[in-house]
């Protein structure tokens, strides 16, 4: 089986959204994402499917909001 489009997962930042941390790509959208700024570091996960790339994004969103609102 060969995977052409696949879900990135990023680590949130103080004002992300699910849309912010969570989209479709290729191996070339991949590529000039981090050409354009995109850290390697900050990528959370890759996915083939769609329902777990959100579920995990709404996942590591929420925790990252609670982790923000007790220590703000």
């Amino acid at each position: 089986m060969r995977i052409e489009r696949f879900w990135v997962v990023v680590k949130p930042g103080p004002v992300s959204e699910l849309g912010d941390i969570c989209f479709e790509t290729d191996a070339k959208g991949l590529a000039l994402q981090l050409k354009g700024g995109l850290d390697e570091g900050d990528i959370h996960a890759l996915y083939t499917a769609c329902e777990e790339a959100q579920k995990e994004a709404g996942r590591i969103l929420a925790a990252f909001n609670l982790n923000d609102a007790l220590f703000a």
